[in-house]
């Protein structure tokens, strides 16, 4: 039983270090030393298969896992440096549970976001929780987007991919409540903070 867990924790751990840039992962370790690594869907997994792939603009890339299934409670002993507690908010913004991706999104913008979490904050808002776009709007919408717009320069693809998911969300679920596409708050996110013109052309501004 020890030995299937270690097992299990040793895959989680191979995930989330590819979630962040290699110098960071001695610090990513010790992140998740502090969880009480326990999971929480059904058939035990820890995360997700899926993941997106973000290049950044030193070159690299990391995968940003869709769903970590795992609680976001930490051991009685730990002691973050600020570098590991953006890692432990990051990897939390991908819970499985809503409230926990609220607040560890909104634990991530109480400071200035590294170029190497932007991918976290730029994913979240192409899903379903319009109180999370609301929280990241909030945040943004009066400070200098530069490295969001150029992440999302960089990614284009994968960036044009999560406005349309974003759209199919407002469709899905908002479109009662608020009609026209242009007042929902993930269309201004993605025009006002990331960059996303009108023709959805790769120059966005």
């Amino acid at each position: 039983m020890l030995l299937f867990f270690k097992t299990k924790r040793d895959k989680l751990l191979s995930v989330l270090i590819k979630a962040f840039p290699r110098e960071y992962a001695a610090d990513v370790e010790a992140v998740l030393n502090s969880l009480t690594v326990k999971s929480k869907a059904d058939g035990g997994q820890l995360t997700s298969w899926d993941a997106t792939e973000w290049r950044l603009e030193s070159g690299e890339t990391v995968s940003v896992p869709y769903r970590i299934f795992v609680s976001d409670k930490l051991s009685s002993k730990y002691s973050f440096t600020p570098i590991q507690r953006m890692i432990y908010h990051c990897i939390f913004s991908r819970s499985y549970d809503g409230f926990v991706r609220q607040k560890h999104i909104e634990a991530l913008l109480e400071d200035d976001i590294p170029k190497w979490a932007v991918p976290y904050v730029i994913k979240i808002c192409d899903e379903y929780v319009k109180e999370i776009l609301e929280a990241v709007y909030k945040s943004l919408r009066n400070k200098s987007c530069e490295s969001f717009k150029a992440l999302c320069r960089i990614n284009f693809d994968q960036f044009k991919k999560g406005h349309s998911r974003m759209i199919s969300y407002w469709n899905e679920y908002y479109r009662y409540d608020c009609y026209r596409f242009k007042d929902y708050i993930g269309k201004k996110l993605y025009s006002e903070c990331f960059g996303y013109n009108k023709t959805g052309q790769k120059d966005i501004q």
